[in-house]
């Protein structure tokens, strides 16, 4: 069998990380040799911390490399005024070398240097000059006496050796609320919760390292009771996972561990994503609980783009991770149990499954969780995850698809039939045309969603929402069949049951409107494009304005909420940018195009958009330098263009919602008077978009 070791790595280990050794024995000589050689630098391993660390991680390098210590601990500030970038540019190399820097250092170097690495082109990431050597060149040494093929920022520099206690004392549990990072790049609750609920989570699952070495044991000497046992005890544990761990990252505003959606799409997420195309990073499935895991339920699918992640991140793990999670796998404990004759065995096994990746299981409420906040990010600017996906809906397939990967047989998840939500028994039923329903967005003093052709006021539901207000409020005034869909809430009883509460009437069109595959009138396919682009816009004026409150919001713990910083500011330049290279350009060509159809209006005049995108330029540059005053100025100029944009949107939209009403309130089919009906709609579209421009012009 294949020796597990890296290259260049540890010097005497070989014939000690070995396939052939069982877990149990894999997990002895990690804890012998991290002793012995007084770092964890192999991977922590350990009954009592699992694959968190024993000692608490390093707080600060050798004193020769102090000022690289004070640097990671000014990165707050550093952030909030943009003046990273040229402090890095500034500093004196970084001495990796072995007689510099022993090998106890090494784990605090890759936590120091990766995320100063990727702190210098996501801070401001317009800017796109190479990395100093200074920092560069050090961090791929540290990297490579680590024994990683390729540098990389990985889940043990950002997640697992990056924390410290609150009390210097060193007391308490490794929970969130007595934890905080050793190396924070922004230091906001948002990524303080984000990071250290991770490891929470992880070390919660300690007890899975024990219980997957006796249950390897049991195996071995074909004890099934025992092995009912510890199966039994890892799905209690993963359920205590998913139950006190997995929620501290609670995207609902005023809870205890709140991680607004919006803060952390822009301050927290870019991080980590890696600085070259198709890298590792230190996703969520880098944890290695989830690896231990899918080897103890015997998962044979990788074939899902997490799957393969998944396959990438295992073979850059340190070596004892490695080493004993493939141990466990090799002892093929589901094959054991399908050798049938132990009914509790096999429930205890169907047990963990359930509660691992079942429905409500850990994986399926973290898809839950991930969908929410990615969903989120996506609309307020976020272009691309750690692992690289483009969209939010690619995502949670992935996720979906990954989460079947790890159920026997067919490779998918057999799912309970739920009952499709019926409408509670009503005489009559309100019906509610679509023009009325894109009027109550976020703006309206009643808010609507249409789900499976049933219309629901969510008003005071939205702050209840288990997934925080932010994601559902992107979706109000439109129809949210396809993403509740996505995201399972159709099979979900408890969401039947709560929207049976809501329920105020039934969307319909009228019938001259209605299309299907065997009918279709130049009326019926008008309305279907203008009722497209209405609730689009609608969602995009939802989402601008979750996209604008980055503005009032705390983006560094070297500042209060709402002040005003040169690295807040940078983010509401940056709304305005995307509204200009996006939204105003759709309206201004496809949407208008489309709108138009054969519907006769005045001429499409041609909108350049080149002083549009030299504003932008003008304020980023700006922000480089500005003072206190000229901040204040800036942000002056900046609210005056956001106006402008959120006028221009809103009435777009609301030239599109009257002419839906138009067609709406229709008595008959004759579509030689669409011009007639239609095109005084079209024209109000072009004066807005000039009067856009206009304004702009003058400014």
């Amino acid at each position: 069998m294949e020796e597990l070791t890296m290259p260049g790595q540890f010097d005497g280990t070989q014939g000690v990380f070995t396939g052939e050794n069982s877990p149990g024995e894999i997990l002895r000589s990690a804890e012998i040799l991290n002793r012995e050689r007084g770092h964890e630098n192999f991977g922590p391993l350990s009954l009592t911390h699992g694959f968190t660390p024993g000692p608490d991680p390093l707080a600060a390098l050798p004193s020769s490399h102090a000022a690289w210590d004070e640097l990671a601990r000014d990165l707050p500030e550093l952030y909030a005024s943009l003046e990273l970038r040229r402090r890095l540019e500034r500093a004196e190399p970084f001495d990796a070398s072995e007689s510099a820097l022993p090998d106890r250092y090494l784990q605090r170097a890759a936590t120091v240097l990766g995320i100063l690495v990727h702190a210098y082109h996501r801070v401001s990431p317009r800017h796109d000059t190479p990395t100093p050597d200074a920092i560069l060149v050090p961090w791929h040494e540290v990297c490579a006496r680590l024994g990683r093929e390729t540098p990389f920022l990985s889940y043990l520099d950002l997640i697992v050796c990056n924390w410290r206690f609150r009390d210097p004392a060193g007391t308490g549990p490794r929970t969130v609320e007595n934890l905080r990072l050793l190396v924070p790049t922004v230091g906001t609750d948002e990524e303080q919760f984000f990071y250290l609920t991770q490891l929470e989570m992880l070390h919660r699952g300690s007890p899975l390292v024990g219980s997957s070495i006796r249950a390897c044991a049991a195996v071995e000497f074909d004890d099934a009771p025992s092995l009912a046992a510890e199966m039994t005890a890892m799905a209690d544990c993963v359920a205590d996972i998913t139950r006190y761990g997995l929620p501290k990252i609670d995207p609902r505003a005023g809870r205890a561990f709140h991680v607004d959606p919006v803060v952390w799409a822009k301050t927290v997420a870019p991080l980590a994503v890696p600085l070259v195309e198709h890298g590792l990073g230190p996703s969520g499935t880098a944890s290695p609980m989830f690896h231990l895991l899918d080897s103890v339920i015997g998962r044979a699918g990788y074939r899902s783009f997490i799957g393969n992640e998944a396959s990438r991140l295992r073979e850059n793990f340190p070596v004892a991770w490695r080493s004993f999670i493939q141990s466990v796998g090799c002892r093929s404990l589901p094959d054991y149990v399908a050798t049938g004759g132990h009914p509790e065995l096999e429930a205890a096994l169907a047990g963990l499954r359930k509660a691992y990746s079942g429905e409500g299981g850990l994986l399926s409420r973290h898809r839950l969780k991930v969908s929410g906040y990615l969903n989120t990010s996506y609309r307020v600017g976020r272009d691309v995850t750690i692992s690289g996906f483009p969209a939010a809906v690619r995502v949670g397939n992935e996720l979906a698809a990954s989460r079947a990967e790890r159920h026997s047989g067919t490779g998918t998840e057999e799912k309970s039939p739920l009952p499709a939500i019926q409408p509670a028994p009503e005489p009559e039923q309100r019906i509610i045309f679509p023009s009325e329903l894109l009027r109550h967005d976020h703006r309206a003093s009643r808010q609507w969603i249409c789900f499976e052709n049933q219309v629901y006021d969510v008003t005071r539901f939205l702050r209840r929402h288990p997934g925080g207000a932010t994601p559902l409020t992107n979706y109000l005034g439109t129809d949210v069949t396809e993403i509740f869909e996505h995201i399972g809430h159709d099979r979900d009883d408890g969401v039947t049951a709560s929207l049976r509460r809501m329920r105020i009437g039934v969307a319909r069109r009228p019938a001259l409107l209605l299309t299907d595959k065997t009918r279709s009138t130049p009326l019926a396919c008008t309305y279907e494009t203008w009722l497209g682009w209405a609730a689009e816009l609608t969602q995009r004026s939802n989402a601008l304005a979750a996209d604008l409150s980055i503005r009032d919001a705390r983006t560094s713990a070297a500042t209060e909420r709402g002040e005003l910083t040169r690295y807040t500011l940078q983010f509401a330049v940056e709304v305005h940018e995307r509204f200009v290279a996006r939204t105003r350009l759709d309206i201004a060509t496809t949407i208008t195009e489309e709108l138009r159809g054969g519907i006769e209006s005045s001429a499409l005049p041609l909108y350049r958009a080149d002083h549009l995108v030299s504003a932008v330029t003008q304020l980023y540059d700006a922000l480089e330098s500005a003072d206190e005053m000229q901040l204040k100025l800036l942000e002056e100029e900046w609210r005056e263009v956001t106006e402008r944009d959120l006028t221009y949107l809103r009435s777009v939209k609301s030239i599109l919602v009257h002419g839906l009403h138009d067609m709406e309130t229709r008595h008959a089919n004759t579509p030689d008077d669409l011009p007639q009906l239609l095109g005084h709609r079209i024209d109000a579209i072009h004066e807005a978009t000039a009067s856009y421009h206009r304004a702009d012009n003058d400014a």
